[in-house]
């Protein structure tokens, strides 16, 4: 039976098989990409929501402490319990969120600071050599 179909034909056979083939991985293999960014998403939202109900569960703790010790403005032991407290919170928290530490803002000025010089410097290199090649 294959010899009474003509080669070009059977060319254009296998060229329109492999082409649905390969539309069928693709649309596959683009749907199976979508489905893993979906995944990914929904487990950083998990995870950001984990988060927030830690938050949440440590302000009532906060609060149940500031009941227990009394609420007195001028009582330093409690302020600064409870500022120790909220930082072990945070930072706990950012561990789990894998997040970056916080940058103090003298340490941006230093970083903008140490950025345009190495520009400058760069200039005067460059310029250096526009002059050795005039």
């Amino acid at each position: 039976m294959a010899k009474d179909i003509h080669p070009i034909n059977q060319i254009k056979l296998h060229k329109q098989t492999g082409e649905m083939v390969y539309y069928t991985l693709t649309s596959n293999a683009m749907m199976t990409h979508r489905l893993q960014n979906s995944l990914s998403n929904t487990t950083a939202q998990l995870q950001i929501e984990k988060a927030l109900s830690q938050v949440k569960d440590n302000r009532i703790k906060s609060l149940e402490l500031i009941i227990e010790l009394g609420h007195e403005p001028k009582d330093v032991k409690v302020v600064e319990s409870l500022i120790k407290k909220k930082n072990e919170d945070i930072t706990a928290l950012g561990k789990q969120l894998k997040l970056p530490p916080l940058i103090h803002p003298q340490t941006v000025e230093v970083i903008e600071k140490k950025n345009e010089e190495d520009l400058m410097e760069l200039i005067l290199k460059l310029n250096e050599q526009l002059k050795e090649t005039e």
